[in-house]
């Protein structure tokens, strides 16, 4: 998946797809793409559009919900952000 940048737009199609075909929950998805490309970094809306989408994977259970995965996620991609960059 690429756009002019690959920042934010693709990275938001990559974490959607992450959590819907590999159950993964935002946190993990987005950890995942981390690792992958360091720079990824959704903007705050298109961040929202997948808060919202994982609320309803995880409402018709498509979601793998571990224990620890309930946090702030805008908290969480500002922090991991910052570690990867700092890296």
């Amino acid at each position: 998946v690429h756009c002019q940048m690959g920042i934010s737009r693709s990275s938001t199609i990559v974490l959607a797809y992450l959590m819907k075909y590999h159950h993964d929950t935002l946190f993990k998805a987005y950890d995942f793409l981390l690792d992958k490309r360091r720079q990824a970094s959704p903007n705050h809306g298109f961040l929202l559009q997948l808060i919202r989408y994982e609320q309803e994977l995880r409402a018709t259970k498509e979601i793998d919900t571990g224990k620890g995965d309930i946090q702030n996620p805008i908290e969480i991609v500002e922090t991991k952000v910052e570690d990867k960059l700092e890296l």
